[in-house]
């Protein structure tokens, strides 16, 4: 976590460069105050590079720190305009510019959103307003390499679905550069000295972090490191020799190498093995002898082949089983079948791991499809193609006969503790999804512990209180069944509903934890309104580090769900968090034997209560826990048994377990 605070630091400082460079000049007239300020800023920027793990130098990292560039080059073109800060450094900026101009097309790919066509039209405005010597060739040059490379990912490799508003947006953003261009050289001189050191010390940046990255840990040349690297070295070379500079600019040395470790850190930090490329495939089947087969065929019609199926049959009571085993017996397909005694889903899936043998996993519903036979070829060349845990895909309705229904691609997926408290103001749901083709030991871990032992979503990391490096990977890869759904008269709470309920409790009270969200209905309400426009990347939210009381939160997203608590497990978590005491203690002793529950089994415990038949210990806990109690004395063999209960309850982090 402090690398991560350190690097919004770093991408903050990125940003702020334009105003740094123009107040330089301003203030100290001449080149040497501006290459005084320059290398001191530089080096600033490089001692804190200096003490971030290159892990967190990511994709996620580069966008934000291109971000607040554009929206600094903003600022210091509106205070030009306005007579306040005259622009000097007209080739510094315009540097600045194309990187950001070159950053922001390539992540309007990865997250198109509100957010990055904003900045798109920010960029371009400040370009425009850039009056540099053959400044349209770079701008046409960057504009027509995107348009192409994303004609060749669509309709040459097919790693890529066509996304028709992004082609538009390429389209219009070439044809601006074509009116734009002017059919002009600069007057390139070879014996500018400064021009030669800052060739030099980019190419010797990016062999260094090749080196670096190859020493320290595995690195793989590909082709997208390859190809990465070559465009931004002509086009940040092509905007040296436009400019052309007579001063040093170590500011800019500083971050072209930090872009260079971004560069080659996402590029090429590819952990997969490229021999290992199989995709186990879990699906997790309950009384889905209408569907399976069509699932089954969906795989089977896969142009990518390296994959397995693990189908668990999840206590199905009606023909499952006999429709799978004689879709084998006339098909020849690898599947590992395997049969779970007790109905629970999560479990399945967990199950299912113990026989999946493939670096990637991928959990497919037994009542769902593949989109088309390129999914498992897009997802491995994503995976492939860059360092991230996992990548989530979008899905499509499907109504009877197979027919296409209404496209729900997966919202732009950002890294961040912004989303963290999106999704808090979402009242605990989640997000973005669970459908997503995952490493396996990152499945293993954090997916296992947070989503298919707590319930909660796979995405999310509660031990850092932080996401996992998931990519969006733009693309339909699932349809699903559109099912009518019965009307609920009242609001009485059943299985299903408690169940999503005690999962929202759960990643909503892990989040406000640790982050301090101020006037919480007051900015949910205004997320809900920008969220139902489709802008939710534009909502403004007011956050810190901090705690935000479950007063506020609790209370008001049950009665949200129901009108009557008529029931004990949810009754007891609103109880804690109406009668919060921090001095409050309780002495706590486990039985020997005791069950202990987690959040995938919350069904199971529902059962139980209803039944009357849950052992004695859970009725007196909570009544312990409806009085706000926070400070739990166990016995120290049994701390780690008591941290599991609580986490059950939703109430883990707001409580403490010491020693008896």
């Amino acid at each position: 976590m402090e690398n991560y605070h350190k690097s919004s630091l770093l991408a903050i400082l990125i940003g702020i460069l334009p105003l740094i460079f123009e107040l330089s000049s301003n203030i100290w007239q001449g080149d040497n105050g501006f290459f005084i300020v320059s290398a001191a800023y530089g080096l600033i920027l490089l001692l804190l590079v200096l003490s971030i793990n290159i892990e967190d130098l990511d994709q996620w990292f580069a966008e934000k720190a291109l971000s607040y560039l554009s929206v600094f080059l903003t600022l210091t073109a509106i205070l030009n305009k306005a007579s306040i800060l005259p622009l000097t450094e007209i080739g510094a900026l315009y540097r600045l510019a194309i990187i950001a101009y070159m950053g922001n097309l390539y992540f309007l790919d990865r997250h198109f959103n509100t957010k990055n066509l904003v900045l798109l039209l920010l960029n371009l405005n400040v370009l425009a307003q850039l009056p540099v010597r053959a400044a349209t060739v770079i701008i046409l040059t960057i504009s027509v390499l995107t348009f192409i490379f994303y004609l060749i990912r669509v309709a040459v490799t097919f790693s890529e679905q066509l996304r028709p508003f992004l082609l538009c947006v390429y389209l219009i953003v070439l044809l601006i550069s074509l009116v734009w261009y002017t059919p002009e050289l600069p007057d390139f001189v070879l014996k500018n000295l400064s021009w030669g050191i800052e060739v030099i010390s980019i190419l010797l940046g990016i062999v260094g972090a090749i080196i670096d990255l190859r020493l320290r840990r595995h690195l793989s040349i590909n082709s997208h490191l390859v190809l990465g690297i070559l465009i931004f070295l002509i086009i940040n070379e092509g905007s040296v020799t436009i400019t052309e500079s007579n001063v040093i600019n170590t500011s800019y040395l500083v971050l072209v190498f930090i872009l260079t470790l971004c560069i080659v850190n996402v590029f090429g930090n590819i952990e997969l093995d490229r021999n290992k490329r199989k995709i186990s495939v879990i699906i997790p089947a309950h009384n889905s002898a209408n569907t399976i087969v069509e699932a089954l065929e969906s795989i089977k019609n896969q142009t990518y082949r390296d994959w397995e199926i693990i189908l668990i049959n999840d206590d199905s009571n009606d023909e499952t089983e006999t429709i799978v085993k004689r879709y084998l017996e006339n098909t020849p397909l690898l599947v590992k079948y395997h049969k779970q005694d007790q109905h629970n889903y999560l479990n399945a899936i967990k199950y299912g791991m113990k026989f999946a043998q493939g670096s990637i996993i991928f959990v497919l519903d037994a009542d769902k499809i593949l989109f088309n036979q390129n999914v498992f070829y897009r997802a491995a060349s994503t995976l492939y193609g860059e360092k991230c845990d996992g990548m989530f895909v979008g899905i499509r309705a499907m109504y009877q006969r197979l027919k296409d229904g209404k496209l729900h691609l997966v919202r732009p997926y950002y890294r961040n503790r912004l989303s963290l408290v999106k999704t808090a103001l979402g009242f605990g749901q989640n997000i973005y999804t669970n459908y997503a083709f995952w490493r396996r030991e990152v499945f293993e871990t954090s997916v296992r512990d947070n989503y298919l032992v707590n319930g909660m979503p796979s995405w999310y990391n509660a031990q850092t209180n932080l996401g996992l490096r998931v990519v969006n990977g733009n693309f339909v890869g699932l349809k699903y069944r559109v099912t009518k759904k019965k009307k609920i008269v009242d609001k009485t709470p059943s299985e299903d509903q408690i169940k999503i309920l005690s999962t929202e409790l759960r990643t909503l009270h892990h989040i406000a934890s640790k982050i301090k969200i101020p006037a919480y209905r007051i900015q949910a309400a205004v997320y809900y309104a920008f969220n139902k426009l489709h802008i939710a990347s534009l909502c403004p939210i007011i956050f810190k580090q901090g705690r935000t009381s479950l007063k506020e939160i609790t209370p008001l997203l049950v009665e949200m769900r129901f009108n009557d608590i008529k029931y004990p497990y949810l009754q007891t978590i609103v109880d804690f968090s109406n009668n919060y005491n921090s001095k409050k203690k309780a002495e706590i002793l486990i039985p020997r034997d005791l069950k202990i529950y987690h959040g995938a089994d919350i069904e199971e415990f529902n059962q139980k209560l209803e039944q009357n038949t849950l052992a004695p210990f859970y009725y007196d806990l909570m009544e312990i826990i409806s009085q706000g109690t926070t400070i739990y004395e166990v016995n120290k063999n049994d701390k780690k048994k008591l941290a599991e209960i609580l986490e059950f309850f939703t109430i883990r982090d707001y409580v403490k377990v010491v020693d008896k």
